[in-house]
């Protein structure tokens, strides 16, 4: 029992010890909003324990839901998907915990990947872009931007595969 105890002792603090380095931990609720600050959907990502709600806004051509639509900035709208299947890997992606996994293109900001294969093997990476920075429309801010853009590309890639959108 006496090791036991230490064990959990031991495996609650190691716990503690574990920065929560999601830009989302500190930040304000996000609200629902009109216009582009209008909440499509939002995403519960577990990162490190710590939960976190990840919104996808409507948005407009840079960013959002209508971002993703229209291609991104390429126009793709091949592998700018909307669909439930990529909206699970969207959430995949933000939860990876691996080295490797996470960058940060701009403060507040995160890209994150996950590999995967289609149903015929074929290899692909999801890329992730969020936002954790405050978004303000009309004047008012609406919690976190969230979703910037996801998309994939062929093969296994690392964080710089993900460079265009």
């Amino acid at each position: 029992m006496r090791a036991a105890k230490k064990l959990t002792v031991a495996i609650a603090a190691a716990a503690l010890a574990i920065p929560a380095t999601s830009a989302y931990a500190n930040s304000t609720p996000v609200k629902d909003g009109p216009g582009a600050a209008k909440v499509i959907q939002i995403f519960d990502v577990n990162w490190r324990w710590v939960p976190n709600s990840v919104a996808l806004r409507e948005g407009n051509s840079k960013f959002g839901r209508q971002h993703i639509a229209k291609g991104g900035s390429t126009g793709n709208t091949t592998n700018h998907e909307l669909t439930p299947a990529a909206k699970r890997l969207w959430v995949i992606a933000m939860e990876k915990v691996d080295p490797g996994t996470h960058s940060n293109p701009f403060p507040g900001g995160t890209l994150s990947i996950a590999h995967y294969a289609t149903p015929s093997g074929v290899k692909r990476t999801m890329c992730v872009v969020d936002d954790a920075n405050g978004y303000v429309y009309a004047g008012k801010n609406y919690g976190p931007k969230g979703i910037i853009t996801a998309f994939w590309v062929n093969g296994h890639k690392t964080l710089s595969g993900c460079s265009r959108d």
